[in-house]
């Protein structure tokens, strides 16, 4: 039977029909993700204004003299310039805040192609439990033609035949419902990826069920590492306010001044310690470190506790998909083809094989539906643990 649902699979893939990879690949290219890494672009831009400094002025004057004993032109030639916090390196600071803003952009991306990837797997699930019941049904309605022929010639009742007929009837729902809800997660796909038309999934690349799922150490989660780049630039920032003077000024000035030439240079030196925006700054840089060492921790024995349960849950469910899988199901298929063989040789019931069949149905439901759990479980995880790569 298995063999069978592979083989299905493998015809209803069309040329058409895409895979996770393709998906993904046209995901990064889409208006979706343009925006969202144009944001960042700009944020980033925006960051880096904190560390450039003011253009000098460049002045120009002319005045005319036209008194009796003076008479000419006067005219003065100046630069000058504010330098915010001289003598400090802002570098460090504003590159640690793009740092930030790029892990964030990344971590934002990873998690859009994670939700992709469970849409995806969940649409695959119910495209497989179609199949599979449709499989059921084709099956169930050759039994169903010999029984009609059995109740003409009178060797079965009107009711065994009924039964037959409504335990078909309830398969032919169940696959109509499993693939219109496999076209609603179709659906979702293409409203997700809005420069690809997808019209159907390939569905030849899921994820591998395993017991045991490696994970990565929790300070590589991209959202520790930015919170760390968070830090560091609030840190930088601290100094670059811890310097001595907030900014300086100078000008330098030449006038002519019909016959004479006068050169000046000034400098101005603010008096910070007449102010206290400097401590202010410090004191609020020094606060928000603080709260982003907590917010670190905090998130970090999150991530671990969450990793922690959801493994369990995981391998709570892998057990149960091998139980189902390496025992049940066959055990179950056995009986029903043995009830089967044993309706057609006159020596059991309809209705002991269509409980035979009913049986097998279920089972197989199940699997999917454990399957299903799996994949949700599972990526969920990648996303908490915030592994795209495992894609």
């Amino acid at each position: 039977m298995k063999i069978k649902i592979c083989l299905l699979l493998f015809a209803s893939t069309t040329l058409f029909a895409q895979n996770l990879s393709e998906i993904i690949q046209a995901l990064e290219m889409s208006k979706r993700v343009t925006s969202m890494k144009e944001q960042s672009k700009s944020s980033i831009a925006q960051t880096k204004l904190l560390g450039a400094y003011d253009a000098p002025y460049l002045g120009l004057s002319i005045s005319h003299a036209d008194e009796s004993s003076d008479k000419g032109e006067e005219y003065a030639v100046g630069i000058s310039q504010d330098i915010s916090h001289p003598f400090t390196n802002k570098s460090v600071a504003v590159d640690a805040k793009t740092k930030a803003i790029e892990l964030g952009s990344s971590y934002n991306l990873d998690m859009l192609s994670l939700d992709i990837a469970k849409i995806y797997h969940q649409a695959c699930i119910r495209k497989e439990i179609s199949l599979s019941l449709k499989s059921l049904y084709e099956e169930q309605n050759e039994g169903y033609l010999r029984l009609q022929r059995a109740h003409a010639l009178g060797e079965i009742s009107k009711k065994e035949l009924l039964f037959n007929k409504l335990d078909l009837a309830k398969t032919k729902q169940s696959v109509r419902t499993y693939k219109r809800a496999y076209l609603a997660k179709l659906s979702s796909l293409n409203e997700s990826v809005d420069n690809l038309t997808i019209n159907d999934l390939a569905c030849d690349d899921l994820i591998r069920i395993t017991k045991e799922v490696e994970l990565k150490e929790v300070q590589e989660h991209a959202l520790i590492k930015k919170i760390s780049y968070e830090q560091s630039s609030a840190n930088s920032f601290y100094n670059v306010y811890n310097s001595t003077f907030s900014t300086i000024g100078y000008e330098l000035l030449y006038e002519k001044e019909l016959d004479k030439d006068r050169y000046t240079f000034g400098l101005s030196l603010p008096l910070d310690f007449l102010s206290s925006k400097a401590q202010m700054q410090r004191t609020e840089l020094m606060h928000l470190d603080a709260s982003l060492m907590a917010k670190k921790d905090a998130l970090s024995i999150e991530i671990q506790n969450y990793l922690s349960a959801s493994s369990i849950r995981l391998k709570a469910l892998y057990e149960e998909f091998v139980v189902l899988e390496e025992e049940i199901l066959p055990l179950s298929l056995e009986l029903k083809d043995l009830a089967k063989k044993s309706l057609k040789e006159g020596h059991s019931s309809v209705l002991e094989y269509l409980d035979a069949t009913r049986s097998y149905t279920k089972i197989v439901l199940e699997l999917q539906e454990i399957k299903k759990d799996y994949y949700n479980e599972l990526i969920e995880l990648y996303k908490k643990a915030d592994m795209r790569e495992r894609l």
